[in-house]
Formats: C-alpha cells, sequence, structure tokens
C-alpha cells in the first residue's frame, strides 16, 4: 500500500487518542527516543564508516520495506512540525526502487534529527556489532511496546467502560 497510506493511517491512530492515551504515547516516545539517542552516542565510531559508503543504505531501496506505520506514529507524536516537510517528501514516493524519499534535496542528509529516526533505519549497521547490542534491544523494545499500545487500546478502553462503579460514581450515576 506504500508510504502515503502508512501516514494517513499514523495521523489516524494519533488523533484518535484521548489525553491520557496521548500521555501514554508520548512517554512510550520518549523512551524511544531516548533509547535512540543512546544507540546514537554509543555507536558514534561505528557511524564514523558510514562515510565511506555515503548512505548506501539510503539508496535504491523501497522505502514503504523500511519504514512502518508505526515509524511514522513515533515521529509524528514527537516532532509534529515534521507533518508538512513529510507530506512533500510522499508525493515523490515511487513504485520502483528509488533512493529514500526522506533524504533532503534527494541526496541527503536525512530529513530526521539522529534521535528522531525510524526503527530500522536506527538500528542498522553494516555489519553485527555485539557492541551495541543491549541499545539495540532497547529501541526495538520501545517499538514493541508502542505497536502492543495501539493493539490492546481497544481492551483498554473497554475495560474502563465496565469497571466497577466506586462510591462516588454510584452517587452520580443514581
Amino acid at each position: 500500500m506504500g508510504l502515503k497510506h502508512s501516514f494517513r493511517a499514523a495521523r489516524k491512530r494519533i488523533e484518535g487518542l484521548d489525553a491520557d492515551e496521548r500521555k501514554t504515547l508520548l512517554a512510550i516516545c520518549r523512551d524511544i527516543q531516548d533509547a535512540q539517542e543512546t544507540l546514537t552516542k554509543k555507536g558514534v565510531p561505528l557511524l564514523a564508516n558510514c562515510s565511506a559508503c555515503q548512505g548506501l543504505c539510503c539508496r535504491n531501496i523501497h522505502p514503504a520495506d523500511i519504514i512502518t506505520e508505526w515509524d511514522l506514529v513515533y515521529i509524528l507524536a514527537m516532532a509534529p512540525a515534521f507533518e508538512d516537510a513529510m507530506t512533500v517528501c510522499l508525493t515523490r514516493e515511487s513504485y520502483f526502487p528509488s533512493d529514500c524519499i526522506f533524504l533532503e534535496n534527494g541526496t541527503g542528509p536525512c530529513l530526521f534529527p539522529d534521535n528522531l529516526r525510524p526503527e530500522r533505519c536506527i538500528i542498522s549497521f553494516c555489519r553485527v556489532e555485539p557492541s551495541v547490542e543491549k541499545e539495540i534491544g532497547r529501541v526495538m523494545g520501545g517499538f514493541s511496546r508502542l505497536i502492543r499500545f495501539f493493539m490492546f487500546r481497544p481492551l483498554r478502553r473497554l475495560s474502563r467502560r465496565f469497571r466497577p462503579l466506586t462510591p462516588a460514581r454510584r452517587h452520580t450515576n443514581g
């Protein structure tokens, strides 16, 4: 379906949240962001090698295979100011392999700051690297928690409707 569909779905998910759910979402996203910052700091020596390939991981790809709806939820929740720029980038989406649509000016750098990247972009290194496994796991765990938050949201809402009446609620309900 592509990134345009995922982008619309991400916006719809965020718009459907009540105030308490938004607080929970932001807490989850802040944890992901903290994990990304830690990974980026610890990965500095590894990322120094990125200048050698000049962003080959962002070239000749299907962005929708790398960037998910959950990545877009994360980015839109943490930085709604990126929505307009992302919308413009989405007009360049192709069904054929191409350079990542979120590269500024089509060549880079990435539109998103280091601590606000799609999961696959932040956890991918050119080789398996045990020195950052723990940090990668923390980022992945954060995205897993984000997905579970939305998957179990209908059950949480349902349980709130049927929780036992407290004395204060009995009085107001009658």
